[in-house]
């Protein structure tokens, strides 16, 4: 006779990106076999256990592209996931100043969201007859690009592979995928300054899981101070 399956509870979580809602269950120990497997690896290998993860935790909702995900909605997820999983309250240990011993602090990850600038639009005019309509990047983009040493090549690549359409003022639109690899570079090149700051600024202003953190007293100098935790990698 087969040994008895052991259902897991359910919850659901806002996609942030689309406001869509996902079902999931928290981890079991086949996940935590995963994040203990690359608990030591490199960002890479982290991006891909967490997207692994993900994949196994959503239910009801097989056609869910976790590839394509921006990564403020993968860390969301995750860090919903973590906390559903081992519970909401993590230690932390949070810098001052360079001669501060670390302060500690227990951190609610429950109370952490993604936050949106107000003025950050996916739609971009770059002259009165020419536009641009992005996409946001996904996690392993992001983990590619910070593999470059040098800055402009970063910026250069990113804007690259997140142009999703170009438009024209008379109704004209050009999808920026099918075009070809120097068709691209060439688009980008023809960019004035201000058009290549303007790209820059979208992903200056992207959403971002953020949370500022604000310490009454620093264990060594005594002084409070605030401190911004951005990004999955700097809640655990």
């Amino acid at each position: 006779m087969a040994l008895p399956v052991l259902n897991a509870k359910t919850f659901e979580v806002k996609q942030p990106s689309t406001g869509d809602k996902i079902t999931l269950r928290p981890f079991l120990v086949a996940e935590e076999k995963i994040l203990l497997q690359v608990a030591e690896g490199t960002a890479g290998e982290m991006s891909e256990a967490v997207k692994q993860i993900i994949r196994q935790c959503v239910q009801g909702k097989e056609d869910l592209d976790v590839d394509s995900l921006p990564s403020f909605d993968i860390e969301y997820i995750f860090l919903k996931l973590r906390a559903e999983s081992v519970g909401s309250n993590i230690d932390l240990l949070i810098p001052h100043k360079p001669e501060c011993e670390r302060t500690e602090y227990k951190l609610d990850i429950s109370k952490v969201k993604v936050n949106f600038d107000e003025g950050h639009d996916k739609k971009i005019m770059l002259d009165k007859k020419v536009g641009v309509i992005m996409r946001y990047p996904n996690i392993s983009m992001l983990g590619e690009i910070a593999e470059k040493d040098d800055e402009t090549d970063q910026s250069f690549d990113l804007i690259k592979q997140c142009i999703e359409h170009v438009f024209t003022a008379d109704g004209e639109m050009h999808s920026f995928g099918d075009a070809s690899d120097k068709e691209k570079e060439d688009f980008i090149d023809s960019m004035s300054t201000d058009q290549f700051m303007k790209m820059q600024e979208f992903f200056t202003t992207m959403p971002t899981l953020s949370h500022v953190i604000k310490i009454p007293k620093c264990v060594t100098c005594g002084q409070p101070f605030e401190h911004t935790l951005e990004g999955l990698a700097n809640f655990f």
